[in-house]
């Protein structure tokens, strides 16, 4: 989906034709009927899908294109998202704003606070876009200072991939889902394959680097902590739930010693797809990267529960409406009958590794015979999302490097993660 590097920017994961195609809903009239007696609408689309992910937008925007063949017209701009959020608030101040734009979750309440976006909740009044219709914790997450800024298309959490073979060699048939057989079976599976007195098969590989700190937030909130206030401004990760889900992650390396220890930047995967490891957690868009190694069985499940509750980090790309220097109803009404084709036709965009935020695509037979896509979807009740602060990125960015100096051995887990919190809010201090 993205390198790790501009997930981490980013952090930190995102369909279809017709009806006929997709086997999902199809956009009603509602939306549609509201251009029909107009002249052709043409719209400005930006998006940060400049990976493979961006073929399957193109498709979408395709399907769509067709559909509404001579009332509306989508034009993409993509750009890198460590480009997209600079500038798309410049083009917002000067008054060239794009008609409509996908961005991060975790980026729409700095932006609506930096007043980049419109409020929809009078837009969508009229619409088919209901609470009802979408996860109800991303829905919710949408939402800044009790006004609604965006409309979610997918969630991307994180997930337990497992080599099929190396457990089952081992007597192992099924994924584990506690800590204590996450460990017994990484220990069982962690050996010497030829002899020379050197672990060659690793049972799981712990990252110093980024996915650490989306298997961090997770393993927080297992353990019932958070991440930072509600407000933005106050580092809550050094508590004592914090310091023992960083040290649980630190004892897979040093304690139980699962994993090898000082891991760089995607190694795991690496070790991974040379069936050299049994278990690795990444994000769901590691899906079709994997499916295309060569040789290696694979299979997909919820990340286990090391904590006392099932908890998983997630991310989502939101549709937005950009603040505009002149409102344009017609121009509106085109972008929110845009935003309910693509939610309600999202079964292309699961193919290449996502999970639909609309319930029908999630519920559909095409959606459930995605064999990977599915089984990480169970997950959906318990996904976990940033609180909605425009500062929380501030707060949270220096956590990131307090999990790699502990997962390096260079700083105890509480010392790492006061260091972060005294950075953090002095960043958000200066944000404000």
């Amino acid at each position: 989906m993205k390198s790790a590097k501009v997930l981490q920017l980013a952090m930190a994961s995102a369909l279809g034709f017709s009806l006929v195609l997709t086997g999902c809903s199809s956009t009603t009239t509602k939306e549609a009927s509201s251009t029909s007696d107009s002249k052709k609408v043409t719209l400005e689309f930006w998006n940060g899908f400049t990976g493979p992910d961006g073929n399957d937008m193109k498709k979408i925007v395709d399907g769509f294109n067709k559909q509404y063949e001579g009332k509306i017209e989508i034009k993409t701009q993509t750009m890198k998202w460590d480009q997209f959020y600079d500038k798309i608030r410049t083009v917002v101040n000067s008054g060239t704003a794009p008609d409509v734009a996908a961005m991060h979750l975790d980026q729409v309440p700095r932006m609506a606070s930096k007043g980049v976006l419109t409020p929809l909740d009078d837009l969508l009044k009229d619409s088919d876009l209901k609470k009802e219709d979408f996860i109800p914790q991303v829905w919710d997450a949408g939402i800044y200072e009790s006004k609604r800024y965006s409309v979610p298309l997918d969630v991307h959490p994180i997930a337990l991939y497992y080599n099929v073979d190396l457990l089952k060699k081992e007597g192992f048939d099924k994924p584990p889902a506690t800590m204590a057989d996450f460990v017994k079976i990484a220990k069982a599976t962690t050996k010497d394959t030829d002899g020379d007195g050197k672990i060659d098969q690793w049972g799981f590989g712990m990252p110093t680097l980024w996915p650490a700190n989306l298997m961090y937030y997770s393993t927080l909130r297992q353990f019932g902590g958070e991440s930072v206030s509600k407000d933005g401004m106050t580092a809550l990760y050094n508590d004592d739930k914090g310091v023992k889900a960083l040290q649980t992650l630190s004892d897979l390396i040093y304690k139980d010693k699962i994993s090898p220890e000082k891991i760089q930047a995607d190694g795991e995967v690496t070790l991974f797809k040379q069936g050299k490891m049994a278990m690795t957690i990444n994000g769901i868009w590691m899906i079709n990267g994997f499916k295309e190694q060569q040789g290696l069985n694979f299979a997909a499940a919820a990340i286990p529960q090391f904590g006392d509750m099932p908890a998983t980090w997630a991310n989502s790309h939101n549709f937005v409406i950009p603040k505009q220097k002149k409102d344009d109803p017609e121009k509106t009404k085109a972008a929110i009958t845009f935003i309910n084709y693509v939610t309600s036709n999202s079964i292309e965009w699961a193919k290449g590794g996502q999970i639909p935020a609309k319930n029908s695509v999630r519920d559909s037979a095409e959606f459930k015979a995605l064999k990977e896509q599915s089984a990480i979807a169970e997950q959906v009740p318990y996904l976990v999302f940033p609180p909605a602060s425009p500062t929380y990125v501030d707060v949270w960015a220096p956590a990131e490097t307090a999990i790699n100096k502990a997962l390096l051995g260079q700083m105890t887990p509480q010392a790492a993660l006061d260091e972060a919190k005294d950075k953090g809010e002095k960043a958000a201090k200066a944000a404000k």
